[in-house]
């Protein structure tokens, strides 16, 4: 039997996308338990996993803190013969779900097409202003942005590496939050959700945001490095040799994925990551 992988994304919209997929409660199926052993590339193991979600294409199968995708065609056919059948009882409910994820997907294209229309009217001005911030490490490692958030008695901290022209959106306790520090420079986008299910700690965070930005070859899987340290999980890998890093966390019942990228990297840019990596923090 061929070894399911997640696959993983690193375009913008995948990373928009992801955030649509929505467990589906009290199914037919969802919550058993599996008499099989599955591991991806990243040689993480799931043995005797319990049914999480089942989709059109295949099963979310979870044990503890891991989770993997898993396509009907790369499971047995015992499994696949009784499971694929229950996932047209699921259609209905994923299309009443998406169709709010849908709406909220185009306002941010929309959002996303007037943000660029401003972009190209100050672009002069703004290169100039990017080349000034983006390598001046001194000022920039002395300059710290507060981010509150909405409806919350906490705050996340960052490194200000001059960021502006700032598009927000709350919906639903949902929280997303772009920056840009020119049309070349660094990008930032802040996602705060509620959990998708009750499992504790950074790991659950991790499993759902970085399974579910599967399905594209974009990132180079080599470039993957994964960190697990006190405050967050962070991913760091490059897609098309464009720098990304993502940060994953879980606080005071909130989900935060902090994504931070550059189309393209330009001498100096390493050091600010590394700003940005240290000065990241959150709480009260």
């Amino acid at each position: 039997m061929r070894k399911p992988f997640a696959l993983l994304a690193g375009a913008l919209i995948c990373l928009l996308t992801m955030k649509a997929t929505v467990a589906v409660a009290g199914v037919p199926g969802v919550g058993d338990q599996l008499s099989l052993s599955i591991t991806n590339k990243y040689g993480d193991v799931l043995t005797n996993p319990i049914v999480a979600q089942i989709l059109n294409d295949g099963l979310v199968l979870e044990r503890g803190t891991l989770a993997m995708k898993v396509k009907y065609d790369d499971l047995p056919a015992d499994i696949r013969q009784k499971y694929q059948p229950l996932a047209a009882g699921v259609v209905k409910k994923q299309e009443r779900e998406g169709a709010a994820n849908a709406e909220y997907l185009a306002y941010t294209r929309q959002l996303q097409a007037r943000q660029a229309q401003h972009l190209a009217a100050q672009q002069a001005q703004e290169n100039q202003q990017a080349t000034e911030r983006a390598h001046n490490q001194s000022a920039v490692a002395t300059r710290y942005l507060i981010i509150p958030i909405p409806n919350q008695n906490w705050k996340i901290t960052i490194a200000d590496l001059g960021f502006h022209n700032w598009a927000k959106q709350v919906d639903n306790n949902q929280l997303v939050l772009r920056g840009q520090t020119g049309p070349d420079g660094f990008i930032l986008i802040l996602f705060v959700q509620n959990p998708a299910n009750t499992l504790p700690g950074n790991d659950p965070v991790y499993n759902f945001y970085w399974l579910n930005m599967g399905h594209n070859s974009l990132i180079d899987a080599q470039s993957v490095k994964v960190e697990r340290r006190d405050s967050f999980i962070k991913v760091s890998y490059t897609v098309h040799g464009q720098p990304n890093v993502n940060y994953f966390f879980a606080y005071q019942g909130k989900w935060v994925d902090v994504h931070l990228l550059k189309p393209s990297l330009e001498p100096g840019d390493k050091k600010l990551f590394t700003v940005f990596d240290n000065a990241l923090s959150y709480g009260q």
